[in-house]
């Protein structure tokens, strides 16, 4: 397998014709850390996870070098393609290695070094600390690259949850490992109904809300899939609901 890197709509080698110099892998991201001195005592106090009640980091930052083949076209027009791009802008990188994850975030033309058989390009990037799935949860499953053994069919699990209790609460409950290890939090699309309260609680993160959805897109960002090993979502009323997600990782 010829590596390679999926900027966007390009590829290094079927459109550009470039090589990575060793196996492309984005840098991992750096832990965000807050230690407060205790004057007097010994050690630090540790709040590195007293916001959020998860580890957050930094984005990944690095390079890439790849080798230009100088036989396929002139290196100036090379360079000018790339540059025009990629250069500056925000879009997906998908490694050849795992074309079921992307990562998100800007690129940059770093350098470029001229030689008689090759020349060498380097790319830069900075991008989000966690990879995620290029499949959503309710979109459809590609049977080809289908893993029976690792992977789930997560469009069979949260696409059109049939809700019919217009007076009693009534509990959906998912297994965590549906959702990856980042934090997410999910899209609620709602059809076929008048509205549907929803109640969700996260002990963990000290999180109990209930909402009220209306027919469409509902994004809630006070919902967040994190820590537990199971999460129970709690309806009252009539209609269905998809709960959409991307699983995101380190």
């Amino acid at each position: 397998m010829i590596q390679s890197i999926n900027f966007g709509d390009k590829n290094t080698w079927d459109d550009w014709k470039i090589l990575p110099m060793e196996r492309p892998v984005f840098a991992p991201p750096k832990p965000k850390t807050t230690y407060i001195d205790i004057p007097g005592g010994n050690g630090t106090l540790d709040l590195s996870e007293s916001l959020a009640g998860y580890p957050v980091y930094e984005n990944r930052t690095g390079s890439f070098k790849f080798r230009v083949m100088n036989d396929y076209k002139p290196w100036y027009e090379r360079y000018s393609e790339i540059m025009n791009y990629l250069h500056g802008r925000a879009m997906n990188a998908i490694l050849a290695d795992e074309p079921e994850w992307f990562y998100r975030g800007r690129f940059s033309v770093d350098a470029w070094e001229s030689g008689d058989t090759w020349s060498v390009i380097t790319i830069g990037y900075n991008v989000n600390p966690y990879k995620w799935s290029i499949r959503s949860s309710i979109e459809p499953c590609e049977w080809d690259s289908f893993n029976f053994d690792t992977d789930i069919m997560l469009d069979g699990i949260f696409n059109n949850i049939a809700i019919n209790s217009p007076s009693s609460w009534i509990s959906k409950t998912f297994d965590s490992v549906c959702f990856g290890t980042a934090p997410i939090s999910p899209v609620l699309n709602v059809n076929n109904s008048d509205g549907l309260n929803v109640r969700f609680v996260n002990k963990l993160l000290d999180i109990d809300k209930t909402i009220y959805l209306t027919d469409g897109v509902n994004l809630v960002p006070d919902f967040v899939f994190y820590g537990l090993s199971s999460y129970t979502l709690m309806f009252k009323g009539i209609g269905n609901v998809s709960i959409e997600f991307r699983n995101g990782r380190l």
